[in-house]
């Protein structure tokens, strides 16, 4: 019998940025698998006893410029070790652009959308990668909410 009734979140769910600009020295991941624990940060657990609702990761360049372009790549981790690539799913990808310190503008948002629940448990990983250190880094924001 199909599920009728719609599923609601029951509190919002906003994930603090990682303690580490991604992308920045030592932070610049190389992985295609999210194994790496260094460069590929989890951002996102979802609630461990009903799992919870992602709807988007928000993207924000820090601090100073960034002046190489870059890719964020999104796993989904089964909530087992993140070290075991069998347990990471590759699930996307989003360019980064340039960006400029600016005393007068404001840097992008870039919004990825998610759209789907997470069983209890699962984790979302994101790493940055580009073809030198950035200077100020990406953080990255899961807005979201718990069943």
């Amino acid at each position: 019998m199909p599920n009728n009734d719609p599923i609601y979140s029951k509190q919002g769910a906003i994930s603090l940025n990682p303690a580490n600009y991604l992308g920045k020295t030592s932070y610049r991941t190389s992985t295609y698998d999210g194994t790496n624990a260094t460069t590929d940060q989890i951002i996102f657990t979802a609630d461990a006893t009903n799992g919870s609702f992602v709807q988007r990761l928000r993207f924000k360049a820090m601090g100073g410029a960034n002046a190489t372009a870059a890719v964020a790549r999104i796993w989904i981790n089964n909530g087992s070790a993140q070290t075991t690539a069998t347990n990471n799913a590759f699930v996307g990808e989003l360019s980064l652009p340039i960006t400029a310190t600016s005393t007068t503008a404001a840097t992008v948002d870039i919004d990825y959308p998610i759209n789907f629940a997470l069983p209890a448990g699962y984790k979302i990983i994101v790493g940055v990668s580009s073809s030198a250190d950035l200077t100020g880094g990406w953080t990255v924001t899961a807005i979201a909410g718990n069943y």
